[in-house]
């Protein structure tokens, strides 16, 4: 585990885990979910508080396994409102990032990539800015030209999925249809293992 300070969170103690940064230090774990199809790749792991310990990698979840995404609204960095539950019927790919961790700048260009790519089936993307400088933010969207949403978040939205995820960055869930997290992934996400990802929940139906 490598300890670092961030320049542009005020102060905020950033914790990196072998392939992420915990955006939230000392956030209270929560249950994690149920049984898992093929199981989770990697088999390091970090902790979220004292109490759930989440491995890196990609876990997907059977359709009886899933459970619902929990509500997220709020404003995106261009001021707008958004609200997820807006794009139920779409398959939605979450991202939980921030423009002061590495790994999660080097893992857009795939998200954006992918998001390209899948418009056209209906796949909408979301992302995450965990505590952020809003400035730093826009700036760093503009420069991937990333061509989805993102909601600012101050660690509140990212409680809220804590099922899934722990209280760090970077992060991404997939969304079924009906609202369910079909997948997750733990940590910074290849284009092809997003895009397998992302079909294998199409082709649910």
């Amino acid at each position: 585990m490598r300890r670092r300070r961030s320049r542009l969170t005020a102060g905020l103690g950033v914790i990196c885990v072998i392939a992420g940064c915990s955006a939230v230090p000392g956030a209270p774990g929560t249950a994690s979910p149920g049984t898992a199809r093929a199981g989770t790749t990697g088999s390091a792991t970090v902790a979220s508080g004292d109490a759930v310990r989440y491995p890196v990698g990609v876990t997907q979840y059977p359709p009886p396994a899933r459970g619902p995404l929990p509500a997220l609204s709020g404003r995106t960095l261009d001021g707008r409102q958004l609200t997820v539950s807006q794009w139920r019927g779409h398959v939605v790919v979450l991202n939980v990032w921030a423009s002061w961790c590495e790994p999660c700048t080097a893992e857009s260009p795939a998200l954006v990539q992918v998001a390209r790519g899948t418009a056209a089936s209906g796949v909408r993307f979301v992302g995450i800015d965990e505590h952020d400088q809003p400035a730093a933010a826009t700036d760093f969207v503009r420069s991937v030209k990333s061509p989805y949403p993102h909601l600012v978040d101050d660690g509140r939205m990212l409680a809220a999925i804590s099922r899934w995820l722990p209280q760090a960055v970077p992060g991404s869930l997939v969304v079924d249809r009906s609202g369910r997290v079909a997948a997750r992934v733990v940590g910074p996400v290849t284009a092809a293992r997003m895009t397998s990802l992302v079909s294998g929940v199409l082709a649910d139906g």
